[in-house]
């Protein structure tokens, strides 16, 4: 690299690289060659040994084969008017929560999403703002022009 061609402010040159020889191996990229060449072998005696009653092994295999238990959320009903103003759309979630009618975590994923849905309201409307305010300096320009 002591010889490479660089321009005047010390940037390499079109068609220069920076690194010539390359990203070095990494030991990712040894591992997975590994694997490659012996994963069967070494899955094989994973699962032998967890057969065995090696638990560590059992941990692995089973890490492997079943996936992660994900909660699932329940659908709930409760008194809920979507036509209402949000501030008493989040109202009644929380009297939904109080009364036991609706789970907490639900609860507030629900007012989580409603704040959004006022964040995004919130944006549409300045941005009407700013175009209304726009469009009446525009027509007092074009007066002034007159």
């Amino acid at each position: 690299m002591a010889g490479a061609k660089r321009t005047t402010g010390g940037k390499f040159a079109p068609g220069t690289s920076g690194n010539p020889r390359g990203r070095p191996k990494s030991k990712t990229a040894a591992l997975k060659a590994a694997l490659e060449k012996d994963g069967a072998a070494v899955a094989k005696k994973v699962v032998d040994q967890a057969k065995a009653g090696d638990m560590q092994a059992c941990r692995i295999v089973l890490e492997r084969l079943v996936p992660a238990f994900r909660p699932a959320s329940q659908t709930v009903q409760f008194d809920f008017d979507p036509s209402a103003p949000m501030a008493d759309q989040a109202r009644q979630i929380l009297a939904a929560v109080s009364h036991g009618e609706l789970p907490p975590d639900q609860g507030r994923a629900l007012i989580d999403g409603l704040a959004a849905v006022g964040k995004i309201v919130e944006i549409e409307e300045l941005v009407r703002r700013q175009e209304e305010i726009e469009r009446l300096l525009k027509e007092q320009q074009e007066r002034w022009k007159r």
